[in-house]
């Protein structure tokens, strides 16, 4: 316990520690700004030009049709078309109008009867078209099954449960967070070797594993901690800004299924957790071999860097579902999850507390034989 307080304190005193964890910070509280106050006017202009587009290819559709069946009435094809092209712009009509009073409940309703008018158009139930429209009825259901608000969009509101979790998810999971929390935790043993300060642990039984193993968890703990801090106040303020709303929320997958932001929120804070295991052993790794804080950080953030840069790339797909840099964060999964198996979750819980726990031993290994040399 005196190691522990004694190991707690020196990060939270470190000058360096103390500008990253304020970053971090700022970074979380400036994209909640962003999004969810600045941001919220254009996406609201967005979703009605997008709904006038709609309306005037609807129009545009059914004067063509129109022109066709005047030409030729007995073509029972472009009859039929003609009707249903009626409807949708009916349909189009009126969601335009509830967009524009802002009664997002009667445009989702509107919306899932034009989703059902176009399913029935589909014969082929295998079809990508029909799995599609499809699921949007599923996401829709779900949330009248539940009580819960709807909004202008799939995957969009303003409800406290499903900003934080839907924040949770991609920010947890940003290439630029992981590069700051890998300066936050990963030179915890390389920062003693430079400054001396590892020759005076046997004095204090520092070489036994415990202490190597607090090395490791306190920095990772201190930025959950105040993570999972910071998103709880988001979601506090959020929640008597607007509503808090349900934890059984759906959210639509890219693969059609639907998931509760409960459970996202929830396996985006575990897998955050298990990321900073992964990224402190690896640096204690590191450290133990080049001994120098600059090198350790460096290596990490190419690592991190380099696998973001091709993870974009066609020829590299096959191949990052192998590298442990995909598992880092829950959104990750979510965004590849074609390429992924469907218990990609399970996996990346085992893949990257087993890759810690042998970067672990081969630290503690390390660590009983190192030797501090002056000069």
């Amino acid at each position: 316990m005196v190691f522990f307080k004694f190991e707690l304190k020196r990060f939270l005193k470190n000058p360096k520690n103390k500008i990253c964890l304020g970053i971090l910070i700022v970074i979380f509280l400036g994209l909640f700004i962003l999004n969810e106050i600045l941001f919220a006017r254009s996406f609201s202009n967005i979703e009605l030009d997008i709904a006038r587009q709609n309306l005037q290819q609807s129009t545009q559709m059914v004067s063509t049709l129109e022109q066709k069946v005047s030409v030729d009435q007995n073509n029972e094809k472009d009859t039929i078309a003609l009707e249903q092209a009626k409807i949708e712009q009916k349909i189009l009509e009126e969601q335009l109008l509830s967009l524009e009073k802002k009664d997002y409940e009667r445009f989702a309703q509107l919306e899932n009867n034009l989703n059902y008018l176009k399913l029935k158009s589909i014969s082929d139930q295998n079809s990508s078209e029909y799995k599609s429209i499809k699921a949007k009825i599923d996401y829709y259901e779900k949330i009248e099954s539940i009580g819960a608000e709807h909004s202008a969009s799939i995957n969009n509101s303003k409800s406290a449960s499903f900003v934080a979790s839907k924040s949770m998810m991609g920010w947890l999971a940003s290439t630029t967070i992981l590069v700051l929390l890998t300066v936050l935790i990963s030179d915890s043993v390389s920062s003693e070797i430079e400054s001396s300060q590892i020759r005076f642990y046997p004095l204090i039984g520092g070489r036994k594993l415990r202490y190597l193993f607090l090395k490791l968890l306190v920095p990772a703990m201190v930025c959950f901690l105040l993570t999972a801090g910071l998103f709880s106040l988001l979601y506090l303020f959020q929640g008597f800004r607007t509503n808090f709303g349900a934890w059984k929320y759906p959210y639509l997958l890219p693969d059609g299924t639907l998931e509760t932001v409960g459970s996202i929120a929830l396996k985006s804070l575990i897998l955050y957790f298990i990321a900073l295991l992964f990224l402190s052993s690896l640096g204690q790794f590191l450290s133990l071999i080049f001994k120098k804080s600059l090198v350790v950080i460096g290596l990490i953030v190419v690592f991190l860097t380099g696998f973001a840069t091709f993870s974009q790339e066609e020829w590299f797909q096959p191949i990052k579902k192998f590298l442990p840099f995909e598992y880092l964060g829950y959104g990750q999964l979510v965004n590849d999850i074609d390429i992924l198996p469907n218990n990609s979750f399970t996996i990346a819980i085992l893949y990257l507390l087993s890759l810690s726990f042998v970067l672990f031993l081969i630290s503690s290994y390390l660590y009983q034989n190192f030797f501090y040399r002056k000069g």
